[in-house]
């Protein structure tokens, strides 16, 4: 019999043990699956300079036993507008735009309040949600986006509460630029334009999230970098991260790994793109993403070489007050795009559309953070909700372990 030494039998234990706690968190995570309604979804752990942990659970597609890894791709939903912030950033490190600049200095439309009409909307103001545009009355207008590959014409008893309304608006959509689509509900000429698509206060008085406002300044990054905002990810993200599992049209992705969508009844819907891409339509993966989260966590340490430190704080630093928020409203604290806690020591960013969710979190103080992706909605849906939250605390609760290691 051949005899182990001490040293390599003392590794293989230490290797072993290490093991047995990162597939406890996995068999914590299984167990959530195993109990509700959650047909897949992928979890990361990051540091600064390593993916700490990575893994997939459930299925990508349900019905044919597809399964859930860590490459599989789908919408990100509204965690996709970081992306906006960093090429904004990118621009402003190179000095070709300010961030308290008026947005018509680069509109090739201009756009202003009716109602005040001498106030300049500023680049600042569409980053912290604080423009006063608004996505219409019950935000109906952003549901124009929606292009969807695939009949929709469910009956109402076949989707959850409330969907059927959106479904109809769905489809009658039919695709236009960028351009078109925002001149329609900003612009007095436009298809769309109403006096509610503004809110009823001056620009940087309140804070009211919008979904079209974020794309207006993607639009505003194109016209700065003469170049179309997808291309101009890639150039100044994609690319010097590697990040080759991320596209912004559906055509692009591989469907070997392209997940199912899901909406809260288990109701499977068909992939869609958006008009309004930059504010939601990212198609990219839990590694991916990872490394792009990754360069965040470096970049507020002042170790990322994509961008100076000075615009990385400015985009996750507090830009505004109490005053700007509703009373009662459980934000009182923004970054440009990323939600930032009022100590400053978290940074957040959640995405929901249908079909998918994510969620993306780092603190400052431990420098580690999370990624969940979830090919289903469960905002409407209290016990996936429920299982959302737990998935969030698991990885919370085991975030500090795993950066020991």
């Amino acid at each position: 019999m051949k005899k182990v030494p001490l040293v390599t039998l003392l590794t293989l234990c230490f290797q072993m043990l290490i093991a047995q706690g990162i597939d406890s968190l996995g068999l914590q995570l299984q167990k959530i699956v195993d109990t509700t309604e959650i047909p897949g979804f992928a979890v990361a752990v990051v540091g600064k300079d390593r993916i700490l942990y990575k893994k997939g659970f459930g299925f990508a597609d349900v019905e044919q036993g597809i399964p859930y890894t860590d490459k599989t791709i789908h919408n990100i939903g509204s965690t996709t507008k970081t992306l906006i912030a960093f090429s904004l950033m990118k621009l402003v490190d190179e000095g070709k735009i300010s961030l308290d600049d008026p947005i018509n200095k680069y509109l090739p439309f201009k756009v202003v309040h009716p109602s005040f009409p001498e106030s300049d909307i500023t680049i600042r103001q569409l980053a912290t949600h604080t423009s006063s545009l608004t996505d219409g009355v019950d935000d109906l207008l952003i549901e124009k986006s929606y292009l969807f590959h695939g009949p929709i014409n469910f009956k109402k008893e076949e989707l959850p509460e409330d969907y059927f309304d959106y479904f109809e608006i769905y489809q009658t959509n039919h695709a236009v630029s960028m351009s078109e689509f925002l001149k329609n509900i900003y612009t007095p000429e436009g298809a769309w334009y109403e006096s509610s698509n503004f809110l009823e206060v001056s620009p940087g008085t309140a804070y009211h999230y919008t979904n079209i406002g974020a794309t207006l300044l993607a639009f505003i990054i194109e016209q700065v970098s003469l170049t179309d905002f997808a291309e101009y990810t890639k150039q100044i993200l994609f690319g010097p991260l590697n990040m080759s599992h991320s596209f912004w049209a559906l055509d692009a992705v591989p469907k070997d790994v392209l997940a199912s969508l899901y909406l809260s009844n288990g109701l499977k819907i068909p992939h869609y793109e958006l008009i309004t891409y930059p504010d939601g339509g990212l198609f990219t993966n839990i590694s991916d993403f990872s490394v792009y989260l990754m360069e965040m966590i470096k970049g507020i340490n002042g170790e990322s070489s994509l961008l100076s430190t000075t615009w990385y704080t400015e985009m996750m630093q507090n830009q505004l007050t109490g005053k700007n928020f509703p009373k009662g409203s459980f934000e009182t604290s923004k970054g440009l795009m990323w939600s930032v806690n009022p100590e400053g020591d978290n940074i957040s960013v959640n995405g929901a559309d249908p079909g998918v969710m994510s969620y993306t979190l780092f603190t400052t103080q431990g420098n580690v953070g999370i990624v969940i992706f979830m090919n289903k909605t469960i905002y409407d849906n209290e016990e996936l909700e429920s299982a959302f939250k737990a998935i969030r605390a698991t990885l919370f609760q085991n975030a500090g372990k795993l950066m020991k290691r």
